[in-house]
């Protein structure tokens, strides 16, 4: 499996934090938004890891020449774009790379390892959406609606009450990895594609007929880092998160030797 980390925005929202800085190398407490990812990635056995950059690619390429990336391939892609465009085109620069079953991810993500563990172990789902249930939602909150076992309706603006949050760590296996692509293409086509998040390809396959598993991670730890608000909620929770990727990693230096 690979992964496909979306990292090219500004981050505007969380000024003054990124008026030099992406979001994705924010200090969450003790390592960066992207560490935090990258060692979430590797714990889960994903050995290889695509980057879409844009604002401070630089200062990203930097962080990851002085990351200790022993037993996974990191290499990123650059969108030019990136100023005028949303994760729509980010996620499209890299369908060269959906040549394997893959985890896209929103590159201001942090969660428990657990959300991924569980998103990638799914049984028989193409596609597969981890979600989180909420008393209430937000208009900026990427919502969904549930009916039976499966995803009818994805987006910010919904044709009818939510169900769930939508996370953002999205897994395509299969076939599902054909459909997304092909799905990428016909949405990059459409007006205001630029102004597009990727979800909206995943809504186009909703409507023509295919099936969108969810996940319900329940009480597990996930959050996305868009206002200052959220950096200081992130930072709140990150001894615990930093502290169980640690724990993980050193039992299995015990039981491995490596």
């Amino acid at each position: 499996m690979k992964a496909v980390i979306l990292a090219a925005g500004r981050g505007k929202r969380l000024y003054p934090y990124t008026k030099y800085i992406p979001k994705c190398l924010l200090d969450i407490g003790g390592e960066t938004i992207l560490e935090h990812q990258l060692n979430n990635l590797r714990d889960c056995g994903i050995n290889e890891v695509v980057i879409v950059v844009g604002f401070g690619f630089e200062k990203v390429e930097h962080f990851l020449r002085n990351y200790d990336n022993l037993g996974i391939s990191i290499k990123t892609l650059y969108n030019p774009f990136y100023q005028t465009t949303n994760s729509l085109i980010s996620l499209w620069i890299a369908r060269s790379e959906m040549n394997d079953d893959i985890v896209v991810i929103n590159g201001d993500d942090i969660f428990e390892i657990e959300v991924l563990e569980q998103a990638i172990s799914v049984k028989d789902a193409k596609i597969c959406l981890p979600i989180k249930r909420k008393p209430s939602y937000e208009e900026e909150d990427m919502k969904v609606v549930i009916r039976g076992d499966k995803i009818v309706e994805i987006g910010k603006t919904l044709n009818a009450p939510p169900s769930a949050e939508s996370v953002g760590i999205r897994v395509f296996k299969d076939t599902g990895v054909e459909l997304i692509r092909r799905a990428l293409e016909e949405e990059t086509r459409t007006a205001g594609a630029e102004k597009k998040w990727y979800v909206s390809a995943i809504q186009r396959l909703i409507k023509n007929g295919y099936k969108i598993k969810y996940l319900d991670i329940k009480d597990l730890f996930w959050m996305d880092v868009d206002y200052p608000s959220d950096l200081f909620k992130a930072r709140l929770n990150s001894s615990k998160l930093v502290r169980k990727a640690y724990e993980e990693r050193m039992l299995q230096v015990v039981e491995t030797g490596q």
